[in-house]
């Protein structure tokens, strides 16, 4: 495996199209094919379409949050590659919420598309479980 800038530069794609709810962006980056799983960090996001995935940046642009990376990792293996970051949201009054991410990509007709995505936004142990793990 080998480090992947092209995949730094598909996830910067994928925040900003988020940012700004370009859903076009993401119709170039998010897989059409069966298979697709896209998990947000909401109880109620999980995703198995990109007409799913669409509707819920529709849902969502007009928030004002935008979405930074912070020092991802990418690799690339033949047609499989991978993302993890920690980015943040930014709300609109300027509060930055840290959350985590990880990305399956798979190269389709020379493209990276997204395959799978998780983020999550952390809780201690403590906080979730009531006790220190």
């Amino acid at each position: 495996m080998e480090r992947s800038p092209s995949l730094e530069k598909e996830l910067d794609r994928l925040y900003e199209a988020f940012s700004h709810g370009d859903g076009d962006v993401v119709d170039e980056l998010v897989t059409s094919r069966p298979g697709l799983v896209f998990v947000g960090t909401d109880p109620d996001e999980w995703f198995e379409s990109i007409a799913e995935v669409r509707g819920m940046l529709q849902a969502q642009s007009g928030a004002g949050i935008t979405v930074e990376h912070g020092r991802p990792h990418a690799y690339e293996e033949g047609t499989v590659g991978w993302v993890a970051d920690r980015g943040r949201f930014v709300l609109p009054d300027g509060r930055a919420v840290p959350f985590r991410v990880t990305a399956v990509f798979h190269r389709e007709n020379g493209a990276w598309k997204l395959v799978q995505q998780h983020a999550s936004i952390a809780t201690a142990n403590e906080d979730a479980l009531g006790t220190e793990l």
